[in-house]
């Protein structure tokens, strides 16, 4: 039996033991976590704050480009889970200062539930591991963050082969809902979120 985790909001524990559980269960791509774990790093482990790396730190420590690392910062803004509270100045060499947070609305994040399962596909009922993702749109100074909701729901689509015809569970699905009268899935709205809980089946 899995060992459930303590929430991300337990005051009980340490912010950086919160915050470690937050982003090992967040659905998100791993570049995201990298930065996310490197982040910590350079914060007060007792409430996230004075988190002030440059990128460059960043890039050397996880390996990864300055896009990518950047575009990392724009998911952890737009989640919620850093707030920018000071510009750097690339000429003095100072970087952007951060404050790390366990936003409230956490719960409401692609997450794992607190057994760290995997997921059910919502059509074959096979378990998934569901595969995180994110795009970052950019608004002035504000990020909105999207996920692909399906793609946690559903098993991934197979590659193509030759000769044959391979449809994918979310097609079939939605095939299903159509010949039952029910709504598909771009009919979901922001209900497709009960849908994804509904394929984790874990709930904090």
């Amino acid at each position: 039996m899995s060992r459930r985790l303590h929430a991300p909001d337990d005051e009980d524990k340490p912010f950086i033991a919160r915050w470690n559980v937050l982003v090992r269960i967040l659905l998100v791509e791993s570049s995201v976590k990298a930065v996310a774990r490197s982040a910590m790093d350079f914060a007060d482990f007792d409430d996230g704050s004075s988190c002030h790396p440059s990128n460059e730190r960043i890039e050397r420590e996880t390996g990864l480009s300055e896009r990518t690392v950047r575009t990392a910062w724009q998911v952890l803004r737009g989640l919620g889970m850093a707030e920018r509270v000071g510009f750097g100045s690339p000429h003095r060499k100072l970087a952007d200062e951060y404050q790390l947070v366990i936003p409230p609305w956490w719960q409401n994040l692609p997450i794992y539930g607190p057994h760290v399962r995997k997921f059910t596909c919502l059509y074959c009922q096979k378990l998934i591991t569901p595969q995180g993702n994110c795009t970052v749109k950019v608004d002035g100074d504000r990020q909105k963050v999207s996920f692909e909701v399906h793609r946690m729901a559903f098993c991934p689509t197979p590659r193509a082969t030759k000769g044959r015809v391979a449809l994918d569970c979310l097609t079939e699905w939605n095939e299903s809902q159509r010949q039952r009268g029910d709504p598909v899935w771009h009919e979901f709205g922001d209900d497709r979120w009960k849908l994804f809980r509904q394929a984790r089946a874990d709930e904090w």
